[in-house]
């Protein structure tokens, strides 16, 4: 399930606040004392209760075919009593413990947690995973439950050892020698998290009778307790939600950046939203991090309660003048607090390459950190970067930079300018990040779960001929963006100042300005000549048309993929961010690696050395 639509009236402080068409992942922002608590406490207050609220009515639609099927319809609106008495039978029931599906699950701020008690196993050793426990169990705080956690942990890893034993003896009385293993790691995702989010440490297996969890560092094996204490509370974090699994679940994350390193912080987010599928985040926050990360999604500023009671909710998007005044906060000099090595992502569209990034790489060069740098106008003076930025190590920190193919001056030599910058600058092989995104393999793998078998959406055959369509319909724009960039290179800015006028008369100096005038009519006459600028023309949108032919299919690379990309979308019928966030699912485990270029480039950033 996922919420559509969140429509609040009289939940002091807020008075109104009416936000729809929600995203998977929902950003809260705004400053203390606006509401935002407030505004969690009546989304979970609502859903709890037995009837209808009055101050929040909610809007939520089905993610998967068993929430269809129980409410007779796609999408259920609180407001109405029979509509809401099918919701609450989806919500109000007791689930496995490792099965949290079409819920609601809380992360609350205050996660401070005690000491665990030990657990004192039994000769009857069940599956703890198995076992049905409230259904509200996954609402309650943090700190209560982590000892539920916890326990299971080493409960399930105590059953299992009964259940190979068990086995093991039948085995035997039958007279048999050998015993198929087929008994999964209960500890496999929780290895795999811990590594997502502390990489180099790595979670060894544990004893159920020492109840106690250790990580491998630098050869050294140490208890969880030595860790520090934010990565104790993303741990914490991320052991309960993999332990409830949550599926087509709204997920409420308050304050996620509490008492958290940035990058910490946001590789948290990142690993919890690879748990389960379909599941819906609401993070109430006030880090600048997560807010410009998140503007492909769903942004939302609760502003202060206003006099004539209008709408409090304000949603952001990457294209308006708040989003400028956000990009500031993550542009000061402040972000060499980040990390030790910094890498610059080029383009307006950070929030996209921040993301698609982290996911890309994963846990796999965990000693970078990936900073935003705002627009593409710092390579357009490449001396400047250089010597300013890419040269220089500053406080001990190290930048380096990857940017799309537009972001270059026409006829620039790309690999002179990486060797000019030691390595430290990359260009992508391909127009726009959005070009990774154009595999129609993935994209058909991406939309299996979503559509229906007989869709155009699951057919990689279709899908092609579809974005062929699409790009062949860009070519025009596509030469009008490439001649225009190369001639505005060439002609430069208008430049009137004359030389050798010191002490000159005025008749003097107006002389030397006719002549400076005459001198740059000519240069601009020679680079906007007509015969010339037709011919450029006509040889560009002959290249591109040629790019559609033969098997590489080089117009994925030539031909500017945000353009495309977005209007598959529009096509598909869902936001971009939804389906970049499937895309990149789907890449992870398919036969393809539409982002090898991409995990080449930082492979050779790690070869770098000062």
């Amino acid at each position: 399930m996922r919420l559509k639509r969140i429509d609040i009236t009289n939940a002091p402080p807020v008075k109104r606040f009416l936000v729809d068409d929600l995203s998977d992942l929902v950003v809260l922002a705004g400053p203390n004392g606006v509401g935002k608590t407030r505004l969690i406490q009546s989304l979970l207050t609502a859903m709890q209760g037995q009837k209808p609220d009055p101050v929040c009515r909610l809007v939520i639609e089905a993610t998967n075919d068993d929430e269809r099927k129980a409410w007779s319809q796609d999408s259920i609106d609180t407001s109405n009593a029979d509509e809401f008495s099918r919701l609450r039978t989806t919500l109000q029931r007791n689930r496995r413990r490792k099965d949290w599906r079409s819920s609601v699950y809380q992360i609350e701020s205050d996660r401070a947690l005690g000491n665990i008690n030990p657990y004192s196993f039994t000769f009857d050793a069940v599956d703890p995973f198995e076992e049905l426990v409230p259904w509200n169990l996954g609402i309650g705080r943090l700190r209560d439950r982590f000892q539920d956690t916890q326990q299971s942990i080493f409960r399930k890893i105590h059953a299992r050892r009964t259940q190979i034993a068990a086995q093991a003896e039948a085995a035997m009385l039958r007279g048999e020698t050998t015993l198929a293993l087929d008994f999964p790691d209960p500890l496999a995702p929780f290895k795999s998290a811990f590594s997502r989010l502390l990489a180099p440490k790595r979670l060894l297996d544990a004893d159920p009778r020492d109840q106690q969890l250790y990580y491998m560092l630098d050869g050294n094996r140490l208890p969880i307790s030595t860790l520090s204490s934010g990565e104790r509370e993303v741990v914490n974090v991320v052991f309960d939600f993999i332990m409830r699994n949550p599926t087509d679940s709204i997920v409420i994350f308050d304050e996620p950046e509490l008492h958290l390193h940035p990058e910490l912080n946001y590789r948290l987010v990142q690993t919890l939203r690879a748990v389960g599928e379909r599941n819906q985040f609401i993070l109430i926050t006030h880090s600048a991090d997560i807010i410009t990360a998140s503007l492909d999604s769903s942004v939302v500023f609760v502003a202060p309660p206003r006099d004539d009671g209008s709408n409090q909710a304000i949603p952001v998007r990457e294209d308006d003048k708040t989003n400028q005044a956000l990009r500031l906060l993550g542009q000061s000099v402040g972000i060499v607090s980040l990390g030790k090595r910094l890498v610059l992502i080029e383009g307006t569209a950070s929030s996209l390459d921040k993301q698609t990034y982290g996911a890309i790489l994963s846990d796999r060069f965990p000693g970078f950190v990936l900073v935003p740098s705002g627009s593409k106008g710092l390579i357009r003076s490449f001396s400047t970067l250089v010597s300013a930025v890419l040269s220089q190590t500053i406080w001990g920190v190290d930048f380096f930079m990857l940017c799309d193919r537009d972001a270059i001056p026409p006829h620039a030599d790309e690999s002179a300018m990486e060797t000019s910058a030691g390595g430290k600058l990359r260009i992508l092989k391909r127009y726009h990040l959005e070009n990774y995104f154009l595999d129609e393999h993935v994209l058909a793998s991406a939309f299996e779960p979503l559509e229906k078998p007989d869709s155009w959406l699951r057919d990689p055959g279709r899908i092609r001929l579809k974005l062929e369509e699409i790009a062949r319909e860009t070519v025009p724009y596509a030469t009008a963006l490439i001649v225009a960039a190369r001639r505005r290179e060439q002609l430069g800015n208008l430049d009137l100042m004359v030389s050798n006028c010191h002490n000159a008369s005025v008749d003097q100096l107006s002389a030397l300005f006719v002549a400076r005038a005459r001198s740059e009519r000519a240069r601009f006459a020679g680079v906007v000549d007509e015969t010339d600028l037709e011919a450029e023309v006509r040889r560009v949108h002959k290249e591109l048309e040629e790019s559609f032919q033969g098997p590489e299919a080089s117009w994925r690379t030539a031909i500017p993929g945000k353009v495309v990309f977005n209007r598959f979308c529009s096509l598909a019928n869902l936001d971009s961010g939804r389906v970049k966030q499937l895309y990149i699912r789907a890449a992870e485990a398919h036969s393809n690696e539409p982002f090898a270029d991409i995990v080449h480039i930082f492979e050779d950033f790690g070869k770098v050395t000062n």
